[in-house]
């Protein structure tokens, strides 16, 4: 039997699909009424926390068909009984009808047991009730819209599911609710439907995240891993498809580029613990969305004890950085740390252009011998020369690299810029110590 509600002539089929999803069944006088029940539904209610496996429902002999699991151990359990009707019930869902006209049916018990998880319990509930009475509260908010929803697609109730999706679709979603859209599975009908109003809910959310002066103004401070803000501590929070979603969907003033790359590294350091898999994520989904991500191309080596990393930086986008801004590359790992280029101007005693080379923080410290090499092309004869070599032997929690008189870089005929282009080279070998 295909998946939904099952074949009868107890609900009326109706033209509109609005109509369809919602409509009186009239039942409602019968819920959890003896006088009309010929089951009693015995809802065992289990911890989250208990292991469990999926089945599906089949003949057991009158044993019960659990719905979602099987439960391992001597978890702590809480029973309720409720009386109903098989008709019903089977009418409005396909699990309840394969339930009751396979194992149920022949043992000729009349209780059934259904084991649900502590966090599906008021969602199950309102889902019976609305097998009855064919509605939901008005009143219903959209993160218990959802438990309904995951519930109704669990026990095939089709035209739950429809009203849940229309409901959430045409009602204001909640930060809780918009990243639980974004995970409902595929097989829901409506599943892009509301992934797409849970995307537009969080760019929306926090288009001001990426405004100019709002981001300025919660940011405080520009160090990779500090100054999370409550409002950015709630977007660490939100999964990728969400972060994809606010991240193209809205465009960062220049004022804040910097901290909303700071914020991408933040957030994926805390997501994907893993390096390997955490560079992939930065480098195929999320850097090519922050414009200093693109700022800076580079080829990256993971792990290596030793590695050579090719930068290309705008003539326009160095200029930018004057009087005292900086810029970040994306994270390139080397013996088995994470570092980052930045290019940065400054206005101390002299006005200089800075390129250094900084560890990224969350690896502790590393101590041994960095043997490290930046070089750049030069306009008259377009091949790499060295511009700072330096061997030291430190913990390399500070930056290291080379400074440039401003006047050199801002000049028109300035001899580091080949086609309008910064191509800078970093050779750079780590031996720890034994």
């Amino acid at each position: 039997m295909a998946k939904g509600d099952a074949p009868t002539g107890v609900v009326t089929e109706l033209g509109a699909e609005k109509a369809e999803a919602e409509v009186d069944a009239g039942f409602e006088f019968a819920f959890n009424n003896k006088a009309f029940s010929d089951r009693v539904l015995r809802i065992e209610v289990v911890g989250t926390s208990c292991k469990r496996r999926r089945y599906k429902a089949k003949d057991n002999e009158g044993e019960g068909i659990d719905s979602s699991c099987v439960v391992m151990g001597t978890p702590g359990l809480r029973v309720k009984t409720i009386h109903v009707s098989s008709v019903i019930l089977a009418a409005r869902s396909s699990f309840f009808f394969k339930l009751f006209s396979n194992g149920v049916k022949k043992s000729g018990q009349r209780q059934t047991k259904i084991r649900i998880a502590d966090s599906e319990e008021n969602a199950f509930m309102e889902l019976l009730k609305f097998m009855y009475n064919g509605r939901l509260t008005p009143t219903t908010e959209s993160t218990l819209l959802v438990d309904i929803l995951m519930a109704a697609d669990k026990f095939d109730v089709v035209s739950c599911i429809k009203l849940c999706s229309q409901r959430l679709i045409g009602q204001p979603m909640t930060l809780e609710s918009a990243v639980r859209c974004l995970d409902i599975p595929c097989s829901i009908s409506m599943a892009a439907d509301l992934s797409e109003a849970a995307k537009k809910f969080l760019s929306k959310r926090y288009e001001k995240f990426l405004s100019t002066n709002e981001l300025v103004d919660i940011v405080v401070t520009k160090s990779l891993y500090q100054g999370i803000t409550c409002f950015q501590d709630e977007l660490m929070k939100i999964p990728l498809a969400g972060i994809v979603a606010i991240l193209s969907r809205n465009h960062p003033g220049v004022a804040s580029e910097e901290s909303v790359y700071d914020f991408v590294l933040r957030w994926a350091h805390l997501q994907y613990p893993n390096s390997e898999e955490r560079h992939k994520i930065l480098s195929s989904s999320l850097l090519p969305l922050v414009t200093l991500g693109r700022i800076m191309t580079n080829a990256i080596q993971t792990g290596q004890s030793s590695c050579i990393i090719n930068f290309s930086i705008k003539r326009e986008h160095c200029r930018g950085l004057f009087p005292s801004r900086s810029i970040r590359s994306p994270p390139f790992y080397c013996a088995g740390h994470g570092f980052f280029l930045s290019a940065l101007a400054k206005t101390e005693s002299f006005n200089f252009f800075g390129l250094l080379i900084k560890k990224l923080e969350g690896n502790g410290p590393l101590r041994g011998t960095i043997d490290y090499e930046m070089e750049v092309t030069a306009r008259r004869s377009s091949e790499f020369a060295s511009i700072s070599r330096r061997t030291t032997t430190t913990d390399i929690r500070q930056a290291f690299g080379c400074r440039i008189p401003w006047s050199e870089i801002s000049a028109d005929d300035s001899p580091f810029f080949v086609d309008d282009n910064l191509h800078l080279r970093v050779r750079i070998k780590i031996t720890p110590q034994p």
